[in-house]
């Protein structure tokens, strides 16, 4: 059987891997027999760096990876980054003061070259618990956030009351100038601040240009709005079944949830030719 598709882009959290951190083996399974048929994996997720290559080489993923949602590109062997963007430092400079008077909890990511870690500033280390909820399993309190060079994220949590307005004022001064992704869980709000034209989907397409492919060539999976311009970009895009709606209207196809081994389910049905 000939593959249609020649690359399958994955998300992490919440598409391979369950909200206890786990990687179901038929999961597993299901990406080695897909690998074995010659077809291209790699990882497209919001994840740092280092939280993302050890899942690469567990998947004997062999080709770039895509972490921080794009704003990096890491070869997972070599620990090399193939690709790095940051937000214009003047930008980042002008959001996170703004941040500060509106007294909004973030966490800033200076770039691989300067320490991956995501900064927190000490006013706001009564935070710590809901960023390391939400956004992060580790987190640097720092008091001096001064920047050196254009972070590649700044990533911005609070309760639903206090963010809904300024969203709503970011989008029009900040959307020329970064690319905002929103997310909503549990009456929070998060917004990841990264370089405009930068997303899942541009790194997926640097991986692509080295693989000498195009979008045609690629099945996307992911969960949640971040996987969305991928998801558009894709020959095929699914969503997981626990995607929000604005995520699943958009995709070619519904899978089941994470739960269910949704990924696992996708990548038979597509590349092991073994419909229900």
């Amino acid at each position: 059987m000939k593959n249609r598709f020649k690359l399958a882009a994955l998300d992490l959290d919440g598409t391979l891997i369950s909200a206890q951190g786990e990687l179901s083996s038929a999961v597993r399974q299901a990406i080695a027999q897909v690998q074995a048929r010659g077809v291209h994996v790699t990882l497209a997720t919001g994840r740092r760096v280092c939280c993302t290559v050890p899942w690469a080489k567990e998947l004997n993923i062999t080709i770039p990876v895509v972490a921080h949602n794009g704003a990096v590109v890491v070869d997972p062997y070599s620990g090399t980054i193939c690709r790095q963007r940051g937000i214009s430092l003047p930008v980042a400079d002008a959001l996170v003061r703004e941040l500060q008077r509106l007294n909004l909890p973030h966490l800033v990511y200076r770039g691989e070259d300067q320490g991956e870690m995501g900064f927190l500033a000490a006013r706001f280390a009564l935070h710590e618990p809901e960023f390391l909820a939400y956004i992060d399993n580790q987190l640097v309190i720092t008091e001096n956030l001064a920047l050196q060079a254009d972070p590649i994220k700044i990533a911005v949590l609070a309760k639903e009351d206090q963010m809904r307005q300024a969203v709503e004022g970011w989008y029009h001064r900040y959307r020329d100038v970064t690319n905002m992704i929103t997310y909503r869980s549990n009456g929070y709000i998060g917004v990841d601040f990264v370089a405009p034209n930068c997303s899942k989907a541009s790194g997926i397409g640097f991986v692509l240009d080295r693989l000498k492919l195009d979008f045609g060539d690629v099945l996307a999976i992911g969960d949640d709005y971040n996987d969305l311009e991928l998801i558009q970009a894709a020959g095929l895009g699914v969503a997981m079944g626990h995607a929000p709606a604005g995520v699943k209207q958009y995709a070619d196809y519904i899978a089941p949830p994470g739960d269910q081994d949704g990924a696992a389910h996708v990548l038979t049905k597509f590349f092991l030719g073994e419909t229900e």
